[in-house]
């Protein structure tokens, strides 16, 4: 489970407001946590299936992590009951299909390693 460098432009857009930064994330692989004021290299999950596959992983199934919740700004309608079940609801409904497990804000990949 990593931070989904797909996910980096548009969360920059929409949670920030800053267009200009969010171009400039489009071709870097660098950002930075806000918590901690740490450096990260981001990956995509593209990037690391392949790395998967070349360790020998098979089966390998890709799921986007927070595909809605991260680009709703209304932080507090997040902590209503009914809005947070259909929230999830969503969410798990669009885990693995396309298009939004490649711009949630989180990526999973799982896979079986086989053993020769």
């Amino acid at each position: 489970m990593a931070i989904n460098r797909h996910s980096a432009p548009l969360n920059i857009a929409v949670r920030e407001m800053d267009p200009a930064a969010a171009l400039a994330a489009l071709d870097t692989d660098q950002a930075r946590t806000q918590m901690f004021n740490s450096a990260l290299t981001l990956h995509t999950a593209e990037e690391i299936i392949r790395t998967l596959w070349e360790a020998g992983c098979r089966d390998i199934a890709h799921y986007g992590i927070r595909s809605f919740c991260d680009y709703i700004t209304d932080d507090a309608r997040k902590h209503e009951p009914d809005f947070y079940a259909d929230l999830e609801r969503l969410e798990l409904a669009t885990t693995a299909r396309p298009p939004y497990m490649h711009t949630a804000r989180l990526f999973q990949l799982t896979a079986v390693r086989v053993l020769v």
